[in-house]
Protein backbone atom coordinates (compact mmCIF):
# COMPACT_ATOMS: atom_id res chain seq x y z
CA UNK A 1 0.00 0.00 0.00
CA UNK A 2 1.35 3.43 -0.94
CA UNK A 3 0.29 6.87 -2.08
CA UNK A 4 0.57 7.97 -5.69
CA UNK A 5 2.77 10.92 -6.57
CA UNK A 6 0.19 13.50 -7.53
CA UNK A 7 2.59 16.40 -7.98
CA UNK A 8 1.71 16.15 -11.70
CA UNK A 9 -1.32 14.85 -13.56
CA UNK A 10 -2.38 11.26 -12.88
CA UNK A 11 -4.20 10.02 -15.94
CA UNK A 12 -5.03 6.48 -14.86
CA UNK A 13 -3.80 4.00 -12.27
CA UNK A 14 -5.38 0.60 -12.80
CA UNK A 15 -4.70 -2.93 -11.63
CA UNK A 16 -6.51 -6.19 -12.18
CA UNK A 17 -8.49 -7.56 -9.27
CA UNK A 18 -7.85 -11.09 -8.04
CA UNK A 19 -10.85 -12.24 -10.08
CA UNK A 20 -9.55 -10.42 -13.14
CA UNK A 21 -6.11 -11.98 -12.88
CA UNK A 22 -7.62 -15.43 -12.50
CA UNK A 23 -9.78 -14.94 -15.57
CA UNK A 24 -6.83 -13.65 -17.56
CA UNK A 25 -4.90 -16.78 -16.62
CA UNK A 26 -7.89 -18.84 -17.77
CA UNK A 27 -7.97 -16.98 -21.07
CA UNK A 28 -11.48 -15.53 -20.67
CA UNK A 29 -10.67 -12.04 -19.40
CA UNK A 30 -12.89 -9.26 -20.75
CA UNK A 31 -13.64 -5.84 -19.29
CA UNK A 32 -17.42 -5.38 -19.23
CA UNK A 33 -17.85 -2.97 -16.28
CA UNK A 34 -15.78 -0.58 -14.24
CA UNK A 35 -16.26 1.38 -11.03
CA UNK A 36 -15.07 4.80 -9.91
CA UNK A 37 -14.46 5.99 -6.37
CA UNK A 38 -13.27 9.06 -4.51
CA UNK A 39 -12.94 7.72 -0.98
CA UNK A 40 -9.89 9.84 -0.16
CA UNK A 41 -11.38 13.16 -1.26
CA UNK A 42 -12.87 15.67 1.17
CA UNK A 43 -14.91 18.08 -0.97
CA UNK A 44 -15.32 20.40 1.99
CA UNK A 45 -11.80 21.65 1.21
CA UNK A 46 -13.12 23.34 -1.97
CA UNK A 47 -12.53 27.04 -1.35
CA UNK A 48 -14.56 29.26 -3.65
CA UNK A 49 -13.07 32.30 -1.88
CA UNK A 50 -9.43 31.33 -2.41
CA UNK A 51 -7.28 34.49 -2.17
CA UNK A 52 -5.48 33.59 -5.41
CA UNK A 53 -8.69 33.39 -7.42
CA UNK A 54 -11.24 30.85 -8.60
CA UNK A 55 -8.64 28.86 -10.54
CA UNK A 56 -7.23 27.76 -7.18
CA UNK A 57 -10.54 26.87 -5.53
CA UNK A 58 -10.01 23.13 -5.98
CA UNK A 59 -6.24 23.14 -5.44
CA UNK A 60 -6.38 21.36 -2.11
CA UNK A 61 -8.68 18.70 -3.55
CA UNK A 62 -6.31 18.09 -6.46
CA UNK A 63 -3.37 17.79 -4.06
CA UNK A 64 -5.07 15.28 -1.79
CA UNK A 65 -2.90 12.12 -1.53
CA UNK A 66 -4.52 9.24 -3.40
CA UNK A 67 -3.82 5.59 -2.61
CA UNK A 68 -2.53 3.22 -5.24
CA UNK A 69 -5.12 0.85 -6.64
CA UNK A 70 -5.77 -2.35 -4.67
CA UNK A 71 -6.19 -5.77 -6.21
CA UNK A 72 -9.02 -6.84 -3.90
CA UNK A 73 -12.41 -5.67 -5.13
CA UNK A 74 -13.84 -5.32 -1.63
CA UNK A 75 -10.90 -3.19 -0.47
CA UNK A 76 -10.57 -0.86 -3.43
CA UNK A 77 -13.68 1.32 -3.27
CA UNK A 78 -15.72 1.59 -0.12
CA UNK A 79 -18.03 4.36 -1.33
CA UNK A 80 -18.19 4.08 -5.08
CA UNK A 81 -19.53 6.69 -7.45
CA UNK A 82 -22.78 5.75 -9.14
CA UNK A 83 -24.34 6.62 -12.49
CA UNK A 84 -27.94 7.50 -13.27
CA UNK A 85 -29.56 7.50 -16.69
CA UNK A 86 -31.68 10.57 -15.93
CA UNK A 87 -30.12 14.02 -16.13
CA UNK A 88 -32.90 15.85 -14.30
CA UNK A 89 -32.19 14.59 -10.77
CA UNK A 90 -31.96 17.52 -8.38
CA UNK A 91 -31.11 15.44 -5.30
CA UNK A 92 -29.37 12.08 -5.04
CA UNK A 93 -30.39 9.47 -2.48
CA UNK A 94 -28.40 8.11 0.39
CA UNK A 95 -28.62 4.91 2.40
CA UNK A 96 -28.36 4.69 6.18
CA UNK A 97 -28.76 2.29 9.06
CA UNK A 98 -31.54 3.37 11.41
CA UNK A 99 -30.23 4.06 14.91
CA UNK A 100 -33.38 5.71 16.26
CA UNK A 101 -35.74 2.73 16.74
CA UNK A 102 -33.46 1.26 19.39
CA UNK A 103 -36.08 -0.98 20.99
CA UNK A 104 -36.40 -3.02 17.78
CA UNK A 105 -33.30 -2.70 15.66
CA UNK A 106 -29.61 -3.46 15.91
CA UNK A 107 -27.03 -0.85 14.93
CA UNK A 108 -23.33 -0.41 15.54
CA UNK A 109 -23.58 2.38 18.10
CA UNK A 110 -20.29 2.89 19.93
CA UNK A 111 -19.14 -0.64 19.11
CA UNK A 112 -18.50 -0.07 15.41
CA UNK A 113 -19.59 -3.67 14.78
CA UNK A 114 -22.84 -5.62 14.89
CA UNK A 115 -22.47 -8.86 16.82
CA UNK A 116 -24.03 -11.88 15.13
CA UNK A 117 -24.40 -14.23 18.08
CA UNK A 118 -24.24 -18.01 17.79
CA UNK A 119 -27.00 -18.87 20.27
CA UNK A 120 -26.30 -22.59 19.94
CA UNK A 121 -23.25 -22.03 22.17
CA UNK A 122 -23.60 -21.62 25.95
CA UNK A 123 -21.29 -20.96 28.87
CA UNK A 124 -21.02 -23.28 31.87
CA UNK A 125 -24.08 -21.63 33.41
CA UNK A 126 -26.16 -22.40 30.28
CA UNK A 127 -26.23 -18.74 29.21
CA UNK A 128 -26.24 -18.29 25.45
CA UNK A 129 -23.75 -16.23 23.47
CA UNK A 130 -26.38 -13.60 22.67
CA UNK A 131 -27.45 -13.18 26.29
CA UNK A 132 -23.81 -12.89 27.38
CA UNK A 133 -23.18 -10.18 24.80
CA UNK A 134 -26.33 -8.27 25.72
CA UNK A 135 -25.56 -8.47 29.44
CA UNK A 136 -22.11 -6.98 28.93
CA UNK A 137 -21.78 -3.25 29.44
CA UNK A 138 -19.75 -2.94 26.26
CA UNK A 139 -21.95 -4.62 23.65
CA UNK A 140 -25.47 -3.89 24.81
CA UNK A 141 -28.65 -5.13 23.20
CA UNK A 142 -28.62 -2.56 20.41
CA UNK A 143 -25.48 -4.12 18.91
CA UNK A 144 -26.52 -7.78 18.96
CA UNK A 145 -28.27 -9.94 16.37
CA UNK A 146 -29.14 -13.57 17.03
CA UNK A 147 -28.12 -15.85 14.19
CA UNK A 148 -31.11 -17.03 12.18
CA UNK A 149 -33.72 -15.35 14.37
CA UNK A 150 -36.70 -13.86 12.51
CA UNK A 151 -38.76 -12.35 15.35
CA UNK A 152 -36.37 -10.30 17.47
CA UNK A 153 -33.87 -7.60 16.59
CA UNK A 154 -32.74 -6.93 13.05
CA UNK A 155 -30.78 -4.36 11.05
CA UNK A 156 -33.08 -1.64 9.73
CA UNK A 157 -31.90 0.12 6.55
CA UNK A 158 -33.44 3.27 5.03
CA UNK A 159 -32.94 5.22 1.82
CA UNK A 160 -33.96 8.74 0.89
CA UNK A 161 -32.85 12.35 0.44
CA UNK A 162 -30.88 13.23 3.56
CA UNK A 163 -31.53 16.95 3.28
CA UNK A 164 -33.89 18.80 5.61
CA UNK A 165 -34.55 21.36 2.88
CA UNK A 166 -36.72 18.66 1.28
CA UNK A 167 -39.17 17.85 4.12
CA UNK A 168 -40.27 14.21 4.42
CA UNK A 169 -43.78 14.65 3.07
CA UNK A 170 -45.75 12.31 0.85
CA UNK A 171 -45.64 14.91 -1.94
CA UNK A 172 -41.86 15.22 -1.81
CA UNK A 173 -41.53 11.44 -1.72
CA UNK A 174 -43.57 11.25 -4.91
CA UNK A 175 -41.65 14.10 -6.59
CA UNK A 176 -38.07 13.31 -5.64
CA UNK A 177 -38.20 9.53 -5.17
CA UNK A 178 -41.06 7.74 -6.88
CA UNK A 179 -41.44 9.78 -10.06
CA UNK A 180 -37.73 9.72 -10.90
CA UNK A 181 -37.10 6.00 -10.46
CA UNK A 182 -35.34 6.13 -7.09
CA UNK A 183 -37.67 3.75 -5.27
CA UNK A 184 -35.82 0.58 -4.29
CA UNK A 185 -38.33 -2.23 -4.49
CA UNK A 186 -35.50 -4.69 -3.84
CA UNK A 187 -32.03 -4.75 -2.33
CA UNK A 188 -29.14 -7.10 -3.01
CA UNK A 189 -27.24 -8.34 0.03
CA UNK A 190 -23.68 -9.51 -0.53
CA UNK A 191 -22.21 -11.78 2.14
CA UNK A 192 -19.17 -14.00 2.61
CA UNK A 193 -20.49 -17.52 2.09
CA UNK A 194 -17.63 -19.01 4.10
CA UNK A 195 -19.24 -17.63 7.26
CA UNK A 196 -22.88 -16.78 6.45
CA UNK A 197 -25.26 -19.10 4.59
CA UNK A 198 -28.67 -17.42 4.88
CA UNK A 199 -30.09 -13.91 4.72
CA UNK A 200 -33.51 -12.89 6.04
CA UNK A 201 -35.51 -9.90 4.83
CA UNK A 202 -38.97 -8.42 5.38
CA UNK A 203 -42.18 -10.02 4.20
CA UNK A 204 -44.17 -7.90 1.71
CA UNK A 205 -46.54 -6.95 4.54
CA UNK A 206 -43.78 -5.06 6.41
CA UNK A 207 -44.66 -1.51 7.39
CA UNK A 208 -42.95 1.66 8.64
CA UNK A 209 -45.54 4.39 8.97
CA UNK A 210 -47.09 7.05 11.18
CA UNK A 211 -50.72 7.09 10.11
CA UNK A 212 -51.70 10.15 12.12
CA UNK A 213 -48.29 11.80 11.55
CA UNK A 214 -48.05 12.55 15.26
CA UNK A 215 -47.48 9.42 17.34
CA UNK A 216 -44.57 6.98 17.28
CA UNK A 217 -44.46 5.08 13.98
CA UNK A 218 -45.68 1.57 13.42
CA UNK A 219 -42.79 -0.72 12.52
CA UNK A 220 -43.72 -4.30 11.71
CA UNK A 221 -41.71 -6.97 9.97
CA UNK A 222 -41.93 -10.70 9.92
CA UNK A 223 -38.60 -11.72 8.48
CA UNK A 224 -38.55 -14.44 5.85
CA UNK A 225 -35.70 -16.18 4.11
CA UNK A 226 -34.40 -14.08 1.24
CA UNK A 227 -34.13 -15.26 -2.33
CA UNK A 228 -30.64 -16.67 -2.73
CA UNK A 229 -28.68 -15.55 -5.75
CA UNK A 230 -25.58 -16.58 -7.61
CA UNK A 231 -22.00 -16.01 -6.61
CA UNK A 232 -20.91 -12.38 -6.57
CA UNK A 233 -19.37 -11.39 -9.91
CA UNK A 234 -16.90 -9.04 -8.22
CA UNK A 235 -15.89 -10.36 -4.80
CA UNK A 236 -14.41 -13.79 -4.27
CA UNK A 237 -16.19 -16.05 -1.76
CA UNK A 238 -19.24 -13.77 -1.75
CA UNK A 239 -22.81 -14.63 -2.63
CA UNK A 240 -25.73 -12.28 -3.20
CA UNK A 241 -29.29 -12.59 -1.90
CA UNK A 242 -32.28 -10.42 -2.78
CA UNK A 243 -34.59 -8.90 -0.16
CA UNK A 244 -37.76 -6.83 -0.44
CA UNK A 245 -37.75 -3.05 -0.27
CA UNK A 246 -40.82 -1.46 1.32
CA UNK A 247 -41.90 2.16 0.83
CA UNK A 248 -41.40 4.21 3.99
CA UNK A 249 -44.65 5.89 5.08
CA UNK A 250 -43.02 7.93 7.83
CA UNK A 251 -43.93 11.54 7.04
CA UNK A 252 -43.56 14.97 8.56
CA UNK A 253 -46.65 16.09 10.53
CA UNK A 254 -48.93 18.50 8.71
CA UNK A 255 -48.23 21.13 11.36
CA UNK A 256 -45.79 21.74 14.16
CA UNK A 257 -42.31 20.31 14.58
CA UNK A 258 -41.09 17.43 12.45
CA UNK A 259 -41.26 14.62 15.02
CA UNK A 260 -40.60 12.01 12.32
CA UNK A 261 -36.88 12.71 12.59
CA UNK A 262 -37.00 11.16 16.08
CA UNK A 263 -37.47 7.80 14.40
CA UNK A 264 -35.54 8.03 11.13
CA UNK A 265 -31.94 8.71 10.11
CA UNK A 266 -33.12 10.27 6.84
CA UNK A 267 -33.82 13.97 7.31
CA UNK A 268 -35.61 14.64 4.02
CA UNK A 269 -37.93 12.81 1.64
CA UNK A 270 -37.80 9.11 2.46
CA UNK A 271 -37.72 6.28 -0.02
CA UNK A 272 -37.56 2.59 0.81
CA UNK A 273 -36.60 0.57 3.84
CA UNK A 274 -35.68 -3.05 4.51
CA UNK A 275 -34.89 -5.21 7.53
CA UNK A 276 -32.14 -7.82 7.73
CA UNK A 277 -30.82 -10.66 9.79
CA UNK A 278 -28.34 -13.38 8.97
CA UNK A 279 -27.61 -16.99 9.81
CA UNK A 280 -24.05 -18.04 10.28
CA UNK A 281 -22.86 -21.37 8.94
CA UNK A 282 -23.36 -24.11 11.51
CA UNK A 283 -20.26 -25.99 10.37
CA UNK A 284 -17.74 -23.33 11.43
CA UNK A 285 -14.94 -24.93 13.42
CA UNK A 286 -12.29 -23.65 15.80
CA UNK A 287 -9.89 -23.89 12.87
CA UNK A 288 -12.08 -21.50 10.87
CA UNK A 289 -12.16 -18.99 13.71
CA UNK A 290 -8.40 -19.27 14.16
CA UNK A 291 -7.71 -18.91 10.43
CA UNK A 292 -10.11 -16.07 9.65
CA UNK A 293 -10.63 -14.39 13.01
CA UNK A 294 -9.50 -14.63 16.63
CA UNK A 295 -10.08 -17.18 19.36
CA UNK A 296 -10.31 -17.05 23.16
CA UNK A 297 -10.86 -13.30 23.35
CA UNK A 298 -12.33 -11.40 26.30
CA UNK A 299 -13.73 -8.68 23.98
CA UNK A 300 -12.61 -6.07 26.48
CA UNK A 301 -14.98 -6.60 29.38
CA UNK A 302 -14.59 -8.39 32.69
CA UNK A 303 -16.32 -11.52 33.93
CA UNK A 304 -14.00 -14.14 32.54
CA UNK A 305 -16.05 -14.83 29.41
CA UNK A 306 -14.03 -15.86 26.37
CA UNK A 307 -15.24 -15.70 22.78
CA UNK A 308 -14.21 -16.70 19.29
CA UNK A 309 -15.11 -14.26 16.52
CA UNK A 310 -14.75 -13.58 12.81
CA UNK A 311 -15.14 -10.09 11.36
CA UNK A 312 -16.78 -9.74 7.96
CA UNK A 313 -18.57 -7.13 5.85
CA UNK A 314 -22.09 -7.40 4.45
CA UNK A 315 -22.96 -5.13 1.50
CA UNK A 316 -26.52 -3.85 1.07
CA UNK A 317 -27.27 -2.27 -2.32
CA UNK A 318 -30.45 -0.63 -3.59
CA UNK A 319 -31.29 -2.10 -6.98
CA UNK A 320 -32.84 1.12 -8.35
CA UNK A 321 -30.56 3.67 -6.69
CA UNK A 322 -27.29 1.66 -6.81
CA UNK A 323 -26.33 3.08 -3.41
CA UNK A 324 -24.48 0.73 -1.09
CA UNK A 325 -24.20 0.39 2.67
CA UNK A 326 -21.50 -1.64 4.42
CA UNK A 327 -22.45 -3.51 7.58
CA UNK A 328 -19.53 -4.58 9.81
CA UNK A 329 -20.55 -7.96 11.24
CA UNK A 330 -18.71 -9.80 14.03
CA UNK A 331 -19.72 -13.48 14.09
CA UNK A 332 -19.30 -14.46 17.73
CA UNK A 333 -19.55 -17.56 19.93
CA UNK A 334 -18.75 -18.09 23.59
CA UNK A 335 -16.10 -20.75 24.20
CA UNK A 336 -15.40 -20.80 27.93
CA UNK A 337 -15.86 -19.13 31.32
CA UNK A 338 -13.72 -18.90 34.41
Amino acid sequence: MAFLDNSGDIILDAVLTDVGRRRMAQGNFKITKFALGDDEIDYATYNKDHPSGSAYADLEILQTPVLEAFTQANATINYGLVSYSRNDLLYLPTIAMNSKMTELVAFTGSQNVIYLADDSKFDTNSVSTGDLLIASTRAGETSVLRSGNTTRRYVFVETGINNNEIPPTATNQLTYIMNVGLNDRQFTVGYDNRFINRVFGPAPSAEFSNADQQSAPRLTANLIRATAGAASPAIENYSEATVTGVISRLYKPASGDDTSTNYSNIAGARGAMTMLNFAMRDDLTATDYQKHGRINQSLGWSGGKLFDYIDTIVYVKGISTNITLQLPIRITRVVSTS
